[in-house]
This record gives structure tokens, C-alpha cells and sequence, in this order.
């Protein structure tokens, strides 16, 4: 690498750095809390009731995953890979959501540069920097960068598979075929979607060997090495259907794909509005349009391709869910700076040049100041009241005690009080006591039944935020 290539790459990655730590402190409480704090509950389940990757627990008992009853927490969805880096990296510093949140912040600065070697490989060093600078500084990135969520740790193993499976067909070295086996597993067990990416390894193993991939017994042996651990922790996970979410529904609820509103959602709501913007989505259309070497543009196509598959299959997920597009984001940044790039090298016979370095300045800086605007409510604690009502719970309330701490089955609320037990009263309050569980906490102090609870029951602390409860079946619908 040249001097100037190195120091501008230092810039990017420490300023990546630096403006990820806005809001570095912030609490489980915030945008997609509900997803964080199930993801955190594990990790600090880890480290209260011992490390066992094999069965995961989180804080919710309740029914509303799947129906069943999960007194033991069970919380069988991806393998507990990102957890787990968070468990030992809370080993070390103490259970603090601050550092879960940094973590995810070096997986993103990691992702950042191995980002940057994959495009610097296709397309030369000016798109590899301009890809890393847009994968680190779209507001949108930003903000799940620094969540406590699974989908960059995801990312970090596609783009580490990809690096390391181009070098493995380039030298055929054993190392690098052993690290492309490691990283698929990390991207596949991380979140099981990432088997929708390995379309571009299958095109890299084509433009290599042709139909005769099909012969090659080390292709069959990274394919059987890199499925095997998720078919087996699949397998192994429905010894726990208590603890298997629903998930269908993320496919095709309400016959969503391929309707208006799909492609409004997508298109329009998502990458024109929230991750892109309009100005970004622009650049990135440019991209699209350029005309490159055939390797470069069929890896890129393909890659894209893997993304639109993904969005059709899980139609209603990402829907739903706006971090289910987290792993869009390193292709858009690459075909924005293939756009922006295009843009700067527009023909001067039938283009003003001299204003196409403005345009570029300016569509880049609106991209940014339009993403911020869309991302900053993300930031936000709309209902402080739980963090302080959940530090009162902790304080006041045995260890060992379970709590219902209704949030409309958000878990953040229970998250926050250190205890297990319920997001939502699932049942009626005379079986929760029957189970052992007799303390209720709530932020809605007004509500009738709350209020009537506290004129019957033992009340442990009322503030005008919360008020926690002692219950007892005598005091119950009085």
C-alpha cells in the first residue's frame, strides 16, 4: 500500500471511529430495543448463570414467541456466536451495555477494511477508499454499528468469506481455505440468512473453474464444511421448541411480496429514504448503469443479485424490520462509489465537467445530512421511565425474583430490571402468582388496573415514573 493510500484509510477508520461513539452510552432503550435486549439477555446470561453456547437463555418466560410456555428461557434462534463475543468481552470490563455496543463498533471498523481490500482487488484503490468511506459514514450504518445486534458481526464473516475465498482460488493455499471455512460459519451461524451470499463465492468458483466446479472435491468439502455446524445446531435446536420464535410470518405475511407496497417499502421508505436517500440512491443507480471489467460488474451483479433474492424470500421480515437491510449495505456502498466515480468521468463532449465535482460534493454531503435526519429519533430514549424503574427493581427486589414488566412484549423494559420474567401479562395475575411470580412493575402508573392493584396490594416504591408491586391472590380483582 502507497503512503497516501494508507493515511487516507487511517482518516476513514478513525473517524469512523470517533462518530460511532455519539450516544455510545446510551441504554437499551432505543430504536429496535425489543431485538437488543433479547440479544444482550443472553450474553448477560452468560455471565450470571454460566457459558453455554449450546443453550442459550434469555429473560423472557413468557408465551408470546411462539405460544409455549419458556419457563427455562430458552432462546434458540441464530447460534449465539455475537453473544458470546460480547459474554467475554463483559467478562473482562463487567456486564456495561456501553462496551457491548463498542464491540459491535470494531466489528464495524473491521468490516470497514476488509471492505476495502475486496474492492481494492475488483476495482482499484479509488473505489475501494470510496466504497470503505460510504460502508463507515452512512448515517444509517452508523446507528447499527453500534447496536447490540448480530447483523454487523454477519457482515464482518461475508465480506471476510468472499476476501479470503479469492485468495484461496487465487494460490490454492490450504490457510486460506481453512480461514474462508471459518468465516462462512461465523456469517452463517451469526444469522442464517448469510446463506443467501454465498451466490458470489458460487460465480467466483465458476469464473475459476467453469462447470468443472462441479467435479472439484474441495468446493463439495468447503460447501459441506461451511453448512455442516448450522445443520447440526438446527437439528439440535428442536430438542427446545419452547425456545424456537415464529418465524414464518417474516416470509410472506399478509401476501406482501411482489405487492405495491413492497416495492414502496423497499424502494421508496427504505433505500430511498432512510439508508441511501434520495441523493445516495442516485449514485448508486449510476453505479448500477457503468459498464466495468466483466469479473468486477458479474461479482457486483451477482452479489446484488444474492440481496434481491434475500429481500423477495423474506418479504414480510424486511418489511417489518428496517436492520434486516444491515447486510445491503457494503454492495450499496460499493456501487455509490462506482456512481460517484462514473459521475466524475462523464464524457466532456456531451457533459459539463466542470460542475460534475460539485454535483458529487453535494449529492454525498445531502446523502449524509439527509440520512442523519433520518436516523437521529434511532438515537433516542422515548421511555426513560423503564431504565429508571428497572434500576429500582434491582435494588429493591431479591436476586432471585421473577417480575412482570409489561412493554407490549418488548423485553427491554425487563431487560432493564436484571431479572427474569415477563414482557407482557400473558395469563391472568392469580397463575403468575401460582408460578411464583409476584412482583409487578409499570410504568403506567395512571392505568385503571395498575391503580387498583396499588390500592389492594403491597406496594415496594411509587414514584410519578413507576410503581412496583407485591401481589397476592387475596388482593387480585378487588
Amino acid at each position: 500500500m502507497r503512503k497516501v493510500e494508507i493515511i487516507v484509510l487511517s482518516i476513514i477508520l478513525i473517524l469512523a471511529f470517533v462518530i460511532r461513539l455519539y450516544k455510545i452510552n446510551r441504554p437499551i432503550a432505543d430504536w429496535h430495543s425489543w431485538r437488543q435486549a433479547d440479544t444482550a439477555a443472553v450474553a448477560r446470561n452468560f455471565i450470571k448463570e454460566g457459558f453455554n453456547p449450546f443453550i442459550p437463555r434469555y429473560d423472557d418466560m413468557s408465551s408470546q414467541a411462539n405460544g409455549l410456555d419458556n419457563p427455562q428461557r430458552y432462546r434458540f434462534v441464530e447460534f449465539p456466536t455475537y453473544n458470546t463475543l460480547v459474554a467475554g468481552v463483559w467478562s473482562i470490563t463487567g456486564v456495561n451495555e456501553t462496551y457491548a455496543r463498542l464491540t459491535t463498533v470494531v466489528i464495524s471498523l473491521i468490516s470497514t477494511l476488509l471492505l476495502y481490500f475486496l474492492v481494492k482487488h475488483f476495482s482499484g484503490t479509488q473505489t475501494a477508499l470510496l466504497s470503505a468511506f460510504f460502508f463507515a459514514f452512512l448515517p444509517y450504518n452508523i446507528f447499527y454499528s453500534s447496536a447490540v445486534l448480530p447483523g454487523p458481526l454477519m457482515v464482518l464473516g461475508i465480506l471476510g468469506l468472499y476476501l479470503t475465498f479469492l485468495k484461496w482460488l487465487e494460490n490454492q493455499k490450504l490457510i486460506w481455505f481453512i480461514l474462508s471455512i471459518v468465516f462462512a460459519n461465523l456469517a452463517i451461524l451469526t444469522w442464517p440468512i448469510a446463506i443467501f451470499f454465498f451466490l458470489p463465492a458460487l460465480y467466483l468458483a465458476y469464473d475459476k473453474f467453469g462447470i468443472s466446479l462441479f467435479r472439484n472435491y474441495k468446493l463439495w468439502l468447503f460447501a459441506l464444511l461451511s453448512l455442516l455446524p448450522f445443520v447440526l445446531w438446527r437439528i439440535w435446536m428442536t430438542q427446545f421448541p419452547q425456545g424456537i420464535p415464529n418465524w414464518r410470518f417474516l416470509l410472506n405475511e399478509g401476501n406482501i411480496r411482489f405487492k405495491g407496497a413492497f416495492f414502496r417499502w423497499l424502494i421508496a421508505e427504505r433505500m430511498g429514504k432512510l439508508i441511501l436517500t434520495v441523493p445516495g440512491f442516485s449514485l448508486f443507480v449510476l453505479g448500477i448503469l457503468k459498464k466495468p471489467q466483466l469479473q468486477e460488474k458479474s461479482f457486483y451483479l451477482t452479489w446484488l443479485a444474492s440481496v434481491a433474492i434475500y429481500f423477495v424470500v423474506f418479504a414480510s421480515g424486511n418489511i417489518r424490520h428496517d436492520y434486516y437491510q444491515v447486510p445491503f449495505i457494503p454492495i450499496a456502498a460499493i456501487f455509490m462509489a462506482v456512481g460517484t466515480k462514473n459521475l466524475l468521468a462523464l464524457p466532456a463532449q456531451s457533459f459539463n465537467r466542470i460542475i460534475s465535482y460539485p454535483i458529487a460534493i453535494i449529492l454525498i454531503v445531502l446523502t449524509f445530512a439527509f440520512g442523519t435526519f433520518e436516523v437521529r429519533g434511532f438515537y433516542w430514549i422515548n421511555k426513560p421511565q423503564i431504565v429508571k424503574a428497572g434500576k429500582a427493581v434491582d435494588q429493591l427486589l431479591p436476586k432471585d425474583a421473577t417480575v412482570i414488566a409489561p412493554y407490549n412484549g418488548d423485553a427491554a423494559f425487563l431487560y432493564q430490571t436484571n431479572r427474569h420474567g415477563y414482557p407482557i401479562v400473558d395469563r391472568p395475575l392469580e397463575k403468575f402468582i401460582d408460578e411464583g411470580t409476584k412482583y409487578l412493575v409499570s410504568v403506567d402508573v395512571a392505568d385503571a388496573g395498575i391503580q387498583n392493584l396499588i390500592k389492594h396490594c403491597k406496594v415496594i416504591d411509587q414514584t410519578q415514573d413507576y410503581v412496583i408491586v407485591e401481589m397476592f391472590k387475596e388482593c387480585i380483582g378487588r
